[in-house]
């Protein structure tokens, strides 16, 4: 690829690169916890619903002060507990849906995987394609959710990476750094936390539609 290429990875990297879970309190927090993967998995949960970016932010930020990316917080709260916080969120489409399928997180990650959605990975003998398959039994994550999911915990899951949803994928194509990801990994120094940076920062551009400045 082109010197021009390289420069336009890094520029959105650094205009509009994003840490997982950006605008919450974990986003300074990256490690492998059992907390932190399950926040990034109920991000993943939120975001796949066709709602607006701010709605979703604000939903996530509401579940996360509320606690429950601790699985015993989380599964120890009522169906009604998670439908007042969705609703302080504003999130309300979709809200006894999505309460109903925090619920029945909770209880699978409590009892498949003992409490610790790293095991999920080991389970998965740290195969990128079965981890997304094992996601995906999880009420309410699809392909789209599993992509959302990949693209943040990358940065504390090495194996994914490197990894790029496929809708921001296009973006990368309309951008013309096109969608060899050898070569964008090889770019940010083969750093997980760089491509998760880099791939949320391409949704960035898509979302804020700022695909003619790169």
């Amino acid at each position: 690829m082109s010197k021009e290429t390289t420069q336009k990875i890094n520029q959105v990297i650094n205009d509009f690169g994003r840490s997982p879970l950006h605008d919450t309190p974990l986003s300074n927090t990256l490690t492998a916890s059992p907390d932190i993967v399950l926040a990034m998995t109920i991000d993943a949960l939120i975001k796949a619903r066709p709602i607006s970016h701010g709605l979703a932010q604000r939903t996530i930020n509401k579940l996360i002060e509320a606690g429950y990316h601790d699985i015993n917080i989380l599964s120890n709260s009522s169906w009604e507990d998670r439908v007042s916080v969705l609703a302080e969120g504003g999130y309300n489409r979709y809200r006894e849906q999505c309460a109903t399928n925090l619920g029945e997180l909770a209880k699978l990650v409590l009892e498949k995987y003992d409490g610790d959605l790293n095991n999920l990975l080991h389970q998965a003998s740290f195969n990128r394609d079965e981890a997304g398959i094992l996601m995906k039994e999880i009420k309410g994550v699809g392909d789209l959710a599993v992509e959302v999911f990949f693209n943040n915990v990358q940065s504390v899951w090495p194996c994914i990476a490197p990894f790029v949803d496929s809708r921001s994928l296009k973006t990368a194509v309309y951008v013309g750094i096109r969608e060899d990801l050898d070569y964008i990994y090889k770019v940010l120094e083969e750093d997980p936390v760089r491509m998760s940076w880099f791939a949320n920062g391409l949704s960035e551009v898509r979302l804020e539609k700022k695909q003619d400045v790169i």
